[in-house]
């Protein structure tokens, strides 16, 4: 039913339209707000600086920090994520070249170099998530915890050296990145070349003992005629004397 009055058929704009431009720009402020989800690294993770290591909730815009391959950056930005329920992975001494035991999220960037990257994959350090190296070196699962994160932003793409010895992406993890990161089956390849390393130089070891084995018994002329068997009763009463 109409209304009785004048401004009953006059022109006016849908009001969908206005709240579909509303939250789109509500939807773009969000965006920029955005905290990144992925990645960075745990508040007391060490890093080493210009100074020595020095953990991440202390480094600030301007510090020097030690990548992989590029010498000293200067770090341009620190961005902090909200607390939030992480999955965790236990990374034994020495297992990613770290001096001490740690705890790190599941989905931590870290390198693989050496000899292992160049030969499954002929490059001189790859980068990987953490939990798809359970299993390797003794890394194991652990209870999630609720952690913030610290996410180092250099200039470019960098790989800092941490704890000691252990190479990291601070960063946020891009979709393209100079350091791509492998797949999961990809890093399943270094799990399993670990496994076998081991069981392959133990095989080397017994083959090498069973030659230095036979190599004594040449020399002292093992493989020469036995030597006739005598009773010690004999050698006891002097049968065997000349």
């Amino acid at each position: 039913m109409l209304l009785d009055h004048t401004t009953a058929f006059t022109n006016y704009q849908p009001v969908d339209l206005l709240l579909d431009l509303r939250s789109q720009e509500a939807e773009d402020q969000a965006n920029t707000r955005l905290r990144p989800q992925h990645g960075g690294v745990l508040p007391g993770t060490l890093i080493e600086t210009e100074f020595g290591f020095k953990q991440a909730r202390a480094l600030r815009p301007g510090d020097m920090v030690q990548t992989f391959d590029g010498g000293l950056r200067e770090v341009v930005n620190i961005r902090h994520s909200v607390p939030r329920l992480t999955a965790m992975v236990h990374v034994p001494a020495g297992a990613l070249g770290n001096d001490a035991d740690l705890d790190l999220p599941s989905d931590a960037i870290v390198a693989i170099e050496g000899d292992l990257a160049l030969d499954l994959f002929d490059l001189p350090v790859v980068t990987v998530k953490l939990v798809a190296l359970i299993g390797h070196n003794g890394i194991s699962t652990a209870l999630p915890q609720r952690l913030a994160r610290i996410h180092v932003d250099c200039e470019e793409e960098e790989l800092l050296w941490t704890e000691g010895g252990m190479v990291m992406n601070a960063g946020a993890v891009e979709d393209e990145s100079y350091y791509s990161v492998l797949s999961l089956a990809e890093t399943r390849l270094i799990v399993n070349a670990g496994r076998m390393e081991p069981e392959q130089n133990a095989a080397d070891a017994a083959d090498q003992i069973e030659d230095e084995d036979a190599e004594d018994a040449r020399f002292f002329g093992g493989d020469m005629a036995p030597a006739p068997a005598f009773d010690p009763i004999d050698l006891l009463f002097g049968r065997y004397a000349a």
